[in-house]
């Protein structure tokens, strides 16, 4: 029993000891006890548009531009707290719909700076769009209601057209230009292509909360690599995979929150990514036979998306 009683007091010593170096770990382990981890769903409109190019040398035979706008996008987001200040967060962006269309434009005569050949499809469908981003940042300052960071991170956007129909303007030669007007079966399918876009790049990022709001913004440095890109001509029989191997690329978010209640808030949100052309090989295929040809330096693609989404964020 004396043991006992000698103990209790060195006990007690060493709990009231260890209890605020707990908190401290604690503390570091975890940005705050609730609210480290958020996730987030949301809806929004998209503006897609990519270009697609053919070289000979420095001259450009051929420009394709395809475009859909009001895409219906659907957002699901998360946000984790690492603790040491750092931040990881992901997100997965899927499109559906939109108005969409394509213009293709040849350059045939070497001599001559403006188009020989042009198609409209303004009956252009957008297959399928999935941008997928995870990022992780570490805060150089974060006192509570602000938060400068740095980090960086990946993404992988997939992203796919079909045109249909549509109506032609072709010269028949150098000195007959635009002597062959028509229109193509609205039902038969003319091309299709494919953006399969790989990127890794830096950022920085800012944040500030004023009473129930929160304002946040980022922005984004780095590069596309490994970009394929598949095209289609139905009516020839013919498949061109592009490689491009790099090409850098810039994007920006900014988003304002409304906690209306502790653990829940509405956003509204703002996006743009831009890939810069880059260029490569192309990759001829013949459907039928399964001939092919490959053509260095003769490809290049770009690529732009801008987004607007509003949702729910909740943390817990």
């Amino acid at each position: 029993m004396m043991y006992a009683i000698c103990l209790r007091p060195a006990f007690m010593t060493l709990v009231l000891l260890a209890t605020p170096i707990a908190a401290v770990s604690q503390d570091r382990l975890y940005t705050s006890s609730d609210g480290a981890v958020s996730f987030q769903a949301g809806l929004g409109i998209a503006n897609i548009k990519a270009g697609e190019y053919v070289y000979d040398g420095d001259h450009k035979l051929s420009q394709l531009d395809w475009e859909s706008k009001g895409v219906k996008v659907g957002t699901l987001g998360t946000e984790i707290e690492l603790g040491y200040k750092w931040r990881m967060k992901g997100r997965i962006d899927v499109g559906i719909s939109g108005n969409g269309e394509m213009q293709d434009r040849d350059w045939m005569d070497y001599s001559n700076d403006d188009w020989t050949h042009q198609s409209m499809h303004p009956d252009t469908k957008l297959g399928h769009y999935v941008n997928v981003t995870i990022e992780a940042d570490r805060a150089l300052i974060d006192n509570g209601s602000t938060r400068i960071a740095l980090g960086g991170g990946a993404g992988y956007t997939d992203v796919k057209w079909k045109s249909y129909g549509g109506s032609y303007i072709y010269s028949s030669s150098a000195s007959s230009l635009y002597d062959t007007v028509g229109t193509f079966d609205p039902d038969e399918k003319g091309i299709s292509y494919r953006q399969k876009i790989p990127v890794a790049y830096l950022s920085a990022s800012a944040e500030q909360k004023v009473g129930a709001f929160s304002v946040s913004g980022s922005m984004r440095g780095g590069v596309a690599f490994g970009f394929d890109g598949v095209d289609d001509h139905w009516m020839r029989d013919l498949r061109f995979f592009d490689e491009v191997k790099i090409a850098p690329m810039v994007g920006a978010t900014a988003s304002v929150d409304y906690r209306f209640l502790p653990m829940a808030s509405i956003y509204l949100s703002g996006s743009f990514d831009k890939m810069f052309e880059g260029k490569g090989d192309t990759r001829v295929v013949h459907t039928p036979t399964s001939l092919q040809a490959i053509y260095a330096d003769t490809a290049g693609a770009d690529y732009q998306v801008v987004s607007v989404s509003m949702g729910l964020k909740g943390q817990f």
